[in-house]
């Protein structure tokens, strides 16, 4: 993958560019730098252990969290600011929804609404934010849960479905909003084991109709097998990144090697 992205005339830009991204909490440093360019119809995963600042890149892109230096970009448009005079401003909420409303985002947890039904969850943006009309939303909210197989439980309220479905229900929420990239923050770890399945086919499937996939995973079996490229995260910082087949067999850090063999020796047990 072309990290850089953005030069040559006649070149596509990239649907996401992060450009020296740095985030604090306090005096802590969870971002330092990150550099990220993300094109059409690729998929991304980002690796790394436990606090490696993997989640709040994410929500960074997304601007969910403000980040406090570098550029955010989604289809060339900046996301969370503007810039006048070689000065940064904060930008207003509506040019912040208008930048960030092609993309869509699947969490860890299912933030489902308990009080509607499957159907429910997926068709509220739709009549709220784009103003359909009840029988046009139902007929995309249905469309949307076939596509990710729960579309016979679409008159079911959350607790009446397993976790997969409600994960699944999620992702139909997202993808009813017609996004052209799609964030998935880890959205299997709140899953049983026998159900982690379930939602990776979904996005497998997803990622072979070309949707534009960044996805936040410890999942290293569907980043091998799935991402176009792999990057590893450690301590706030890209130590590696490459094609699957590099990461995961010729690895050039110590580090990446070291956070291989321990993920290798807890796959073993």
């Amino acid at each position: 993958m072309n990290d850089e992205g953005t030069s040559g005339a006649g070149e596509r830009k990239p649907v996401v560019l992060v450009e020296g991204l740095h985030k604090r909490f306090g005096a802590v440093h969870v971002l330092r730098g990150i550099d990220l360019a993300v094109d059409s119809s690729r998929v991304v995963c980002v690796i790394g252990p436990s606090g490696s600042g993997k989640s709040t890149l994410l929500r960074c892109m997304a601007f969910l969290d403000r980040y406090d230096e570098g550029r955010v970009f989604i289809e060339g448009r900046l996301l969370g600011y503007r810039e006048s005079d070689g000065k940064r401003m904060p930008d207003s909420d509506r040019n912040i929804d208008s930048v960030r409303s092609v993309v869509g985002m699947v969490f860890q947890q299912f933030n489902l609404w308990p009080h509607m039904t499957a159907l429910g969850n997926v068709t509220e943006a739709l009549r709220v934010v784009k103003r359909l009309g009840r029988r046009e939303a139902d007929a995309v909210g249905m469309e949307m849960l076939a596509k990710v197989g729960v579309d016979g439980q679409a008159h079911h309220y959350p607790a009446q479905l397993s976790g997969g479905q409600q994960q699944r229900t999620a992702i139909a929420r997202a993808l009813a909003m017609r996004p052209h990239v799609m964030y998935f923050d880890e959205p299997t770890s709140a899953l049983d084991p026998e159900l982690v399945g379930e939602v990776l086919q979904v996005m497998q499937e997803l990622a072979g109709d070309g949707m534009t996939m960044i996805v936040v995973t410890h999942e290293m079996g569907f980043a091998a097998h799935v991402a176009d490229e792999v990057v590893f995260m450690d301590k706030g910082e890209v130590i590696e990144r490459g094609a699957p087949d590099d990461i995961f067999r010729r690895p050039r850090s110590e580090r990446l090697r070291e956070f291989l063999d321990t993920w290798r020796s807890r796959t073993i047990r």
